[in-house]
């Protein structure tokens, strides 16, 4: 019975990171287009906008409007595949309303920089490994 718990999950994740995938890309092509290519209007429609539904999930989850199946679908599944931000919003707010404030502001502007150091890093290296 734990495995098909499990596995169910899994596939309940699964399922809903393809969704979230598939979306994202017909989504932010669509807004792409529509703003043009001088600013990543897309990324940031779709980092706001999985915010906001994990912020949705999470609450319906948390007052159980949504089932523990659900959850793992829409906020783990399906934001998880439509943009890892919305996570990152998440945990960002939950050390805000246990009023860690500090780890907070470490904690995204650590994952901003961090994150701008390693696609740097990343892409510095493949040009010296394809070079």
């Amino acid at each position: 019975m734990l495995q098909n718990v499990i596995s169910n999950r899994y596939v309940l994740i699964f399922l809903g990171g393809a969704v979230g995938s598939v979306l994202r890309y017909s989504i932010g092509a669509w807004v792409q287009r529509l703003g043009g290519s001088g600013f990543p209007w897309s990324t940031l429609m779709i980092n706001v906008l999985g915010s906001l539904l994990i912020g949705l999930f999470l609450r319906f989850s948390a007052e159980g409007a949504l089932s523990q199946e659900a959850r793992f679908l829409l906020a783990v599944g399906f934001c998880g595949g439509f943009t890892t931000f919305s996570t990152l919003s998440w945990e960002t707010l939950t050390l805000l309303q246990g009023s860690q404030w500090l780890l907070a502001l470490l904690y995204s502007q650590g994952s901003l920089l961090l994150g701008l150091l390693a696609v740097f890093v990343g892409y510095w290296l493949a040009g010296r490994l394809v070079a």
